[in-house]
């Protein structure tokens, strides 16, 4: 499939920016008349009232073809407000004759005054004209590229080609993005959004990313499924998406800050929220990075509503969320050792390590979610290392027993042939166990018994090790296999 650019005229219009044309005083504004039919100025002007006393701040006039004015809404013509005695005081310091001027209060803020002024794109300067023929530009051209984007993709007849062009269109969105970004240079990405009163070049600039992000966030919302979570997410999705989780955020902080946590594990936790608290202009947020973060929040927040804040439940949460990073899995280590320190000898370390294991591999977790995308999941981290403890142990322990002595060569070992398969076999043994049947409580020598006495159709000489896990870890069709035998000795009964 060729990919198609549709990015010309963006390249085109930051090209003349950087590189302003020689245009004359009138050239743009036949194209900026054809625009609209009205050409006027807004002032708007916020009114406060602070102990009965009737304070009020005016902004600087906006033209109507500004993209802020875009939102702008006006309560019904003739609505009357308690502020009304104070527009004649306004108009004389803004130097407006009432004469010449339309006034609206806003739909949205009763407060909020809009003093409406006729003018002439003549009389408006160069510099505004070409901000506003950007403007105007790329908000036609936006139109042009979502249009013919839905063609394309309508003609596109499978998944795979849709999501190959749908990153494309990512891809080029953020190259374009990134390198205005770099033009502007601002300090923090809430100036990507503030414009000055002299509409230079950097403003150009800033409209020119911002209806970018426009087109950026266009396909966000109508292609959310085919979305290349590992791009980034635009700042202006951040901001909007941020709003959701703002008191949530700052509630979790607080409660953390105010528990008995360990402060290692605070830390921890810390991570993923700082992410999105302190986010800054040089660091970059992937879809994937913000809806973790976004969920971890989320899930955080329920357990301090439900009062459950503790370091168990703490754990629990990290480990539901997949929270795979070497630090948690360190502090998690260090746990566990710390809890073998009070073990007597290498048996009781490795029964202690086995109830770790097992508890470990019993834990909820969401396996379509993990924090490090690089990284093994959390459980197969922590299991694998539990698993490696162990077998360390083992080995220690078999040199520090003798264990593995060369029989007599004329001594032979007889083992039983069982039906059962290993897993069976010590999901057996465990059940002869737990109902007293054999009464024995060092599960060691149960598994050494197994091991030296029996033997399956698949093998001649069973692991100790491999009973310990499958011990510790009934699988589901064991368990049916079982049942269905102990059913069969039921059976036997009746006779």
């Amino acid at each position: 499939m060729k990919y198609k650019y549709l990015l010309k005229n963006y390249d085109r219009i930051v090209n003349e920016i950087k590189n302003p044309p020689i245009i004359f005083s009138n050239d743009l504004v036949p194209f900026l008349i054809k625009k609209s039919s009205e050409s006027y100025f807004i002032y708007q002007v916020d009114f406060k009232i602070i102990n009965q006393d009737v304070k009020y701040t005016a902004k600087k006039p906006l033209h109507n073809l500004h993209p802020d004015c875009g939102k702008i809404r006006f309560k019904p013509s003739g609505t009357t407000s308690t502020l009304d005695p104070h527009i004649p005081i306004v108009l004389q310091e803004l130097n407006l004759s009432k004469k010449d001027v339309l006034c609206n209060w806003c739909a949205k803020k009763k407060c909020r005054l809009y003093i409406l002024k006729s003018c002439e794109i003549e009389d408006l300067t160069q510099e505004n004209r070409f901000f506003l023929y950007c403007c105007q530009t790329l908000k036609k051209e936006n139109d042009k590229i979502k249009k013919a984007n839905k063609e394309r993709i309508y003609n596109l007849n499978s998944k795979n080609k849709i999501e190959q062009h749908i990153h494309q269109k990512q891809q080029s969105l953020e190259n374009l993005a990134h390198s205005i970004i770099k033009e502007i240079n601002p300090i923090n990405y809430k100036q990507l959004y503030q414009f000055s009163d002299n509409y230079n070049k950097t403003d150009c600039l800033k409209i020119t990313y911002i209806y970018l992000e426009k087109l950026h966030r266009f396909i966000e919302k109508e292609y959310r499924n085919y979305l290349n979570v590992q791009s980034n997410i635009p700042y202006r999705s951040i901001f909007i998406r941020e709003k959701e989780i703002t008191n949530k955020l700052k509630n979790v902080k607080s409660a953390l800050l105010n528990s008995t946590i360990n402060d290692q594990l605070l830390n921890i936790v810390y991570e993923p929220l700082l992410k999105i608290g302190t986010l800054n202009i040089k660091e970059k947020l992937t879809y994937y990075d913000f809806n973790y973060c976004s969920e971890f929040i989320l899930e955080i927040h329920k357990l301090i509503e439900n009062a459950k804040i503790s370091e168990d439940t703490l754990i629990d949460c990290l480990f539901y969320l997949n929270f795979n990073s070497l630090q948690f899995f360190k502090f998690l280590t260090d746990t566990i050792l710390k809890n073998l320190e009070n073990s007597e000898n290498n048996i009781q370390k490795i029964d202690c390590l086995y109830l770790s294991l097992k508890c470990f591999n019993q834990k909820q977790r969401i396996s379509s979610l993990k924090y490090r995308t690089n990284l093994p999941s959390v459980q197969d981290q922590i299991v694998h290392w539990i698993e490696e403890e162990i077998a360390y142990l083992n080995r220690s322990l078999n040199l520090e027993t003798k264990q593995f002595k060369i029989p007599p060569e004329n001594e032979v070992s007889t083992k039983f042939i069982s039906g059962l398969s290993v897993a069976q076999l010590s999901c057996f043994f465990g059940l002869l166990l737990e109902t007293e049947i054999i009464k024995h409580k060092n599960q060691t020598d149960i598994f050494k018994f197994i091991a030296q006495n029996f033997k399956t159709k698949n093998t001649d000489n069973i692991s100790i090790d491999s009973l310990k896990v499958k011990y510790y870890n009934v699988e589901s069709g064991t368990k049916k296999a079982i049942r269905e035998k102990i059913m069969e000795l039921l059976a036997l009964t009746k006779h």
